[in-house]
């Protein structure tokens, strides 16, 4: 949304581009906050009652911004907004998914992460074509109307519990070998994380770097909502890890596409198509990697506080990439992102050898 309505709030209200960017960092840091407490409340009230509660928080957080006058007022709008977005968003959904499908629940996930692409781009027109109707107020009013009709479609979801969050706690403290690959799952997300937010936010900036129009752009959606669409329609045939390893090697190929960019136009649109690909695959990988890892009662849990780190750096990489555009250049931060990349696809390689150690052949074989 701030996307698409940053320059009318801007023109009406007189706020900076960065103040108004800024509701959505405290949205995020409101994610990080809540997240360790997602499962438990997902065990207290079920994962429809958990989805359906954080979908009218969003919807009220939209109706409050659409009427604020003061910047204080447009942040509170965002905690509450925050609050309602860990809730209701995959992250959450994913957990209430996994409770009622259990480790079959992959392919579910994967159809989930193919309708929240069409929408998402389905929404940047609808955003944009509503404010030639109207000021950004009466669109944001519009926006809240969606989250009550959402909210009103996800009443009829079963509302599963999850188990008692004691009992997976116990079962936690007795699976030491989930450590150190719970560790790389968290360190790959928060860096997968932090390059994909920081590069999605400063799009814009490198097609016109390289000369492009702006509705090269388009390539973005068109690639993540078709690998999302490849990854369904091939019944989700690759394992969680398969899929993560595939995506994570194709990371540094992609940035070096955009670093000959501005040699060959042809690579950047690639750069933009490609790596659009790979965060659309990345959302599935992230959801569904857990599962191959984890036992499927543990995940609400597990990803709650797993996910953290990444919700931190999420909030923090606009500034970051600002920061290295300014200091490096576009093509700096491209090398940068580059280089995260190798460490990405090195510990996508590292959880592969954590499951390979941990296979019983392997523990047996050691003694």
């Amino acid at each position: 949304m701030p996307g698409t309505f940053a320059r009318a709030i801007a023109q009406e209200t007189g706020w900076a581009a960065t103040e108004i960017y800024f509701g959505l960092t405290i949205a995020m840091l409101m994610m990080a906050m809540l997240s360790p407490f997602v499962a438990r409340l997902l065990a207290c009230f079920g994962g429809q009652r958990v989805v359906v509660t954080g979908t009218l928080m969003i919807s009220a957080g939209c109706l409050v911004m659409a009427y604020v006058q003061s910047l204080p007022g447009w942040f509170a709008a965002w905690v509450l907004t925050g609050a309602g977005m860990r809730l209701a968003l995959y992250d959450a959904l994913f957990a209430a998914l996994v409770n009622i499908y259990g480790q079959s629940a992959r392919l579910t996930i994967s159809r989930v992460t193919l309708a929240g692409g069409l929408a998402s781009a389905l929404f940047w027109p609808l955003g944009a074509g509503l404010l030639t109707q109207m000021d950004w107020r009466h669109a944001l009013l519009i926006y809240a109307l969606f989250g009550l009709l959402s909210a009103m479609l996800l009443w009829k979801m079963p509302n599963h519990r999850l188990p008692s969050p004691k009992r997976i706690m116990q079962r936690q403290r007795l699976s030491h070998r989930d450590k150190r690959p719970a560790l790389l799952y968290a360190s790959l997300i928060a860096l997968v994380t932090f390059v994909s937010n920081g590069t999605s936010t400063h799009l814009p900036e490198y097609i016109a770097s390289v000369g492009l129009p702006v509705a090269v752009g388009m390539l973005w959606g068109i690639g993540q909502t078709g690998a999302r669409f490849l990854e369904v329609a091939s019944g989700s045939v690759l394992t969680p890890l398969r899929l993560t390893i595939l995506t994570t090697l194709l990371m540094p190929l992609c940035f070096a596409l955009g670093l000959s960019g501005p040699y060959l136009s042809w690579a950047a649109g690639g750069f933009v198509l490609g790596y659009g690909a790979i965060n659309g695959l990345t959302t599935v990988f992230k959801a569904t990697l857990p599962l191959q890892l984890f036992a499927a009662e543990d995940y609400a849990r597990r990803t709650g506080i797993l996910l953290i780190p990444a919700q931190l750096l999420a909030a923090a990489s606009p500034f970051a990439y600002a920061w290295l555009n300014d200091h490096l250049g576009i093509r700096g931060s491209l090398a940068v992102s580059a280089a995260l990349a190798l460490v990405v696809a090195a510990l996508a390689m590292a959880i592969a050898w954590c499951q390979r150690e941990n296979t019983p052949a392997a523990i047996e074989e050691r003694g």
